[in-house]
């Protein structure tokens, strides 16, 4: 599973990533709904930003984090509900709706620890995760974060790049930028194409001095040119902060306006030089000079928008100025939005209220009958008249509010129609004559451009904003490699400030990790192809090393010059070290450290090479815990987790440095003897191994005793190839399990054919139902006191056509390994059901049949529900049916077996523990259970009366059974002597073949017709 999932994520990226990160889920950790999703900025809605390959979640779908399983993920780190995940979170209706049964959750954190969004796992059914899974999980969670991460630092740092590069070109007028001697630092296009036209170069581009080489060479009129050189250097010297200056050019006859403004940044100060062209306004101003005072109103309110301060802030004062100018009631600014004019300021005359009708508000086009209005206006044409002059559709709306003459002015930011004034007369019909309609128009255009400029100027803040605020650092160089300017994640991550670092050689930051010739490689392919991306070891300034991901860009000029090199880092040491971790996790166990099978099949791999050349021999010798499964089942899985820490301890501890320890999962472990000298050296260093597991664990104060059973292959004798020294000793250890447990065995091919048969046997198995080839025998339950049958167990044979009668000791642990068992166990409840209804039809007085109940069957299968079908299905009283189950399977899953056979008690079945006092039952637990009766095990029968240990225990059972209300039944009874001393300490029934062995429905049906006829 690491292995898959190491080879999943390690090698891509971006929606790659993603996809095999889901896919892998889908796999591994069955969920039937995988998905990543990116939260918000107030983290309170989660959207899909990507599904699983099977589609069941929408990408872009939204959920709210409020009281959902995703919020408590976030808190802990981790969540995880298998089941009724809906009733755990009864606030959170979308569970239930989407059906919902299972959740897993981690979050996605960047390296500071910011929430970027959640890795969630979604199941319609019970959603089994296994021990290991919540590291995995936050592995896989790290990856896909520093994914997450990395994707929207790029996205950050090529945002800020572009608008680097395009905010001054976006700019609607001539701008440069003076450093601190007068030198042009930086230009747009605007200001170099007017340069060139003025001048026939740049003489005024990036590089000059302004004052000595541009103003020097302008041939602008000579009251000007002094003006613009005196107000630059007060701004230079300090002395003043703005300076605005109106000019004519002689060359191409229009006007300019300059606005200059200093501003520091740090220790540095710079001057923007803003150069506007206003030739419009200089032209309106000469036309609409001693005309009638709608041309004072534009022109106040063009200076307005032309001022520092933001456009909307004057936008109440314009609106006025034009109002009054205009004489009219009212003037509205709209903003265009798709199928609406939406208003935002409204100036109202002072006239009295009653001579005016409310004022319009939003205005829709379609529903307002104003359509036209928004063809004609985004084409830059004014609409104007009187009440009679508009289309009726169009008069309804007027009439409405009153309007007599509606006045409609277009404004545009740039080429893009952004609304338009409305100048509206309520009372008298205001002729609007041609040169007041032209200044409209040029206020209009005024106010396009203020509102250009101020989108400008905060697309310039926020690529500003961007620049320092991005994680990763950016360092931008001149032509020359040598650092101008860093960003503050340069800083944070490098410890180099501007003061330190400014001025110097990028390769200032170079580690020992890389030779020169690294370096040759990574500029030409800068130069070559305009752009290098990898891994590179830098150096901070404290002198350590770290690694990170370098993109280096060149920054050329119009004809294809590099003038800057811009390189964009960030620090993956924390990835590395994800990576190592991954790594680490692929070869070893994470539970005893010890190598797993991946790193066993390589170490084997290389050991027998080496054999190979030196012709020695090699032994594997296959471990499997005995007993192990009773207290993982009865203590749980913590319990033990830590004996197997200790089982691992004391296998390295018994091995040489040399050899190999490893574990293949659950109780299985591998130890490989590298350089063996003789076969018999394999047996010592085995028995070596059981001595040394057959010494007491203790754990958390209690003692544990396990036993070994190992399989023992040799190279070259057993095999060449890793698999298949491996296969061989697994079979030695089955055979070894199959003996008794608790020993070792070498491998022979005989084994081989054994578990062929075994293979054999569980293929045929599974058709073994389908082919009617099981049967039910009943073995009698009699009364101690009455010496009459009283009740059967019904115990299943398989009649194997080619093997003859298989024994339930063959083909039972089969079945249950392949969950063929419920299918089999659902068959004899509802044989026994059928059978103990025709007993009872028939008039003999059987109380009840016993049926066997695997813990497969509990644990695995909606088993309440299988009960009652078979009741409905045979129509069979549910007292004449008795479950035995055992007790390690009681104590497996203690709450949800309590809860199942309170149903069962509820359908009116009997219950019996089975094989009582073989397992680590808690008396606290015991007492919970709905029970009937407890079977003393064979085990503890078999020795009666004559062992007093088996005597004591037998004792204690009947006693504990008294106590709790409980009959007593003891099986294994052979003897009569066993008979009457199980009578004398008040157990109530026998079972054994001291009464009858297993027989068939028929001959047990004899049976029952002798014992009535005793009776009688």
């Amino acid at each position: 599973m690491l292995q898959d999932l190491v080879a999943q994520v390690s090698d891509c990226t971006g929606e790659a990533l993603y996809a095999n990160a889901l896919d892998w889920l889908q796999k591994w950790l069955k969920a039937d709904i995988c998905f990543i999703g990116e939260t918000d900025q107030q983290h309170n809605i989660i959207r899909a930003i990507r599904g699983d390959s099977r589609r069941q979640l929408q990408v872009g779908t939204q959920y709210e984090l409020v009281n959902s399983p995703c919020e408590r993920a976030i808190r802990q780190g981790f969540h995880y509900v298998p089941a009724k995940v809906a009733e755990a979170h009864p606030l959170y209706p979308s569970l239930r709706a989407l059906n919902i049964e299972g959740y897993a959750g981690v979050p996605l954190r960047d390296k500071h620890g910011q929430l970027l969004g959640m890795l969630v796992m979604l199941s319609h059914g019970e959603l089994q995760l296994p021990d290991y899974a919540l590291n995995l999980l936050r592995i896989l969670a790290a990856r896909i974060s520093g994914e997450m991460a990395r994707i929207r630092a790029d996205a950050t740092r090529q945002e800020s790049e572009f608008f680097s590069r395009a905010v001054l070109d976006a700019m609607p007028a001539d701008v440069c930028v003076l450093d601190h001697r007068g030198v042009i630092i930086a230009a747009n296009q605007r200001w170099k194409q007017l340069s060139t036209l003025l001048e026939g170069d740049e003489i005024c581009g990036t590089g000059r001095h302004y004052l000595n080489d541009c103003l020097a060479a302008s041939r602008l009129h000579e009251g000007d040119a002094a003006a613009l050189r005196s107000g630059t250097e007060l701004l230079l010297s300090g002395r003043r902060d703005t300076f605005r200056h109106e000019f004519e050019c002689p060359v191409t006859r229009r006007w300019f306006l300059l606005i200059a403004s200093r501003f520091s940044q740090g220790r540095q100060s710079y001057i923007v030089l803003t150069q506007l062209d206003i030739t419009d306004r200089k032209q309106a101003e000469a036309h609409l000079e001693n005309r009638s005072v709608i041309l004072d109103g534009m022109i106040s309110s063009d200076w307005l928008l032309h001022s520092m301060e933001p456009w909307h802030k004057v936008m109440p004062e314009v609106l006025n100025m034009i109002g009054k100018a205009t004489d009219v009631e009212r003037v509205y600014l709209y903003r265009h939005e798709s199928v609406r004019a939406a208003l935002q300021h409204v100036w109202q005359t002072q006239a009295p209220e009653e001579l005016l009708q409310p004022p319009y508000g939003d205005i829709r086009y379609d529903d307002d009958g104003c359509r036209r209005w928004a063809e004609t206006l985004s084409h830059g044409q004014a609409i104007f008249g009187e009440l009679t002059e508009f289309p009726e559709t169009e008069q309804q709306l007027l009439r409405q509010h009153g309007s007599c003459m509606l006045t409609l002015i277009p404004v545009f930011s740039g080429d893009e129609w952004w609304g338009f004034i409305a100048l509206e007369s309520c009372t008298v019909p205001r002729e609007m004559s041609p040169h007041e309609l032209s200044a409209l128009m040029a206020a209009g255009r005024s106010l396009g451009v203020a509102i250009q400029r101020e989108s400008a100027n905060k697309r310039l803040t926020q690529a500003m904003i961007a620049f320092d605020s991005i994680a990763e650092g950016v360092v931008i160089t001149d032509d020359k490699a040598v650092i101008t300017a860093i960003n503050k994640g340069f800083t944070e991550i490098t410890g180099y400030t501007e003061d330190d670092i400014l001025g110097h050689p990028i390769y200032r930051l170079r580690s020992d990790e890389h030779g020169k010739e690294f370096y040759h490689a990574i500029w030409h392919v800068v130069i070559q192809e305009g752009r290098w991306r990898g891994e590179v070891w830098n150096r901070r300034k404290d002198g350590s090393a770290f690694p990170g991901w370098l993109t280096i860009t060149e920054v050329a000029d119009a004809d294809g010059n590099a003038i800057n090199y811009v390189a964009v880092f960030s620090d993956v040491s924390e990835v590395r070290q994800v990576e190592n971790r991954l790594q680490e996790l692929v070869n070893h166990d994470p539970l005893t450290g010890l190598p797993n099978r991946r790193l066993l099949n390589e170490l084997m791999g290389h050991a027998i090479k080496r054999a190979e050349r030196e012709q020695s021999m090699i032994g594997v010798l296959f471990i499997d815990l005995d007993r192990f499964k009773t207290i993982n089942d009865s203590l749980g899985h913590q319990m033990g987790d830590k004996l197997l820490v200790e089982v691992a301890s004391r296998l390295r501890s018994a091995m040489r440095e040399s050899d190999a320890v490893a574990r293949l999962g659950g109780d299985e472990f591998v130890v490989m003897v590298d350089d063996l000298r003789d076969i018999e050296d394999a047996r010592l260093i085995a028995q070596k191994i059981i001595a040394s597991l057959h010494q007491e664990f203790i754990i958390e104060g209690k003692e544990f005793f396990i036993g070994a059973s190992i399989g023992i292959s040799v190279y070259p004798n057993h095999g060449r190839e890793v698999d298949d020294l491996l296969k061989a000793a697994d079979i030695a250890m089955y055979q070894v399990k199959n003996q008794g447990k608790n020993g070792y065995l070498f491998y022979t091919a005989e084994l081989s054919e054994n578990a062929v048969e075994r293979f054999t046997l569980e293929s045929t198995l599974r058709r073994a139902l389908e082919r009617e080839q099981f049967e039910l025998y009943y073995q009698p339950q009699v009364s101690l006191s009455t010496g009459r049958i009283i009740g059967a167990e019904a115990l299943i044979r398989w009649h194997h056509p080619e093997l003859g009668l298989v024994s339930p000791a063959k083909f039972i642990p089969l079945a249950e390994e392949s969950d063929l068992i419920i299918q089999i166990g659902e068959w004899v409840l509802r044989e026994a059901a059928t059978q103990a209804k025709r007993w009872a039809a028939a008039g003999y007085a059987l109380e009840w049949i016993s049926v066997n109940v695997s813990g497969v069957q509990i644990q695995r299968s909606n088993f309440v529900d299988t009960v009652y079908g078979v009741l409905i299905e045979t129509d069979c009283d549910p007292s004449l049916l008795e479950l035995e189950i055992t007790e390690s399977t009681i104590m497996r899953n203690t709450e949800h077996v309590i809860g199942m056979l309170d149903h069962i008690k509820a359908l009116g079945l009997r219950l019996a523990i089975d094989d009582f006092g073989t397992g680590y039952s808690s008396l606290s637990h015991l007492k919970r259970l709905p029970l009937h009766k407890l079977k003393i095990d064979q085990s503890f029968v078999h020795d009666l009366p004559h062992d007093t240990d088996d005597a004591a225990i037998a004792r204690v059972i009947r006693g504990l059974g008294n106590s709790l209300g409980l009959s007593v039944i003891a099986e294994g009874v052979e003897t009569q002597e066993q008979a009457e001393f199980l009578l004398s300490i008040g157990c109530d029934e026998g079972q054994g073949y001291l009464y009858s062995p297993p027989v068939s429905a028929t001959a047990f049906t004899a049976l029952l017709e002798n014992d009535k006829l005793k009776q009688q």
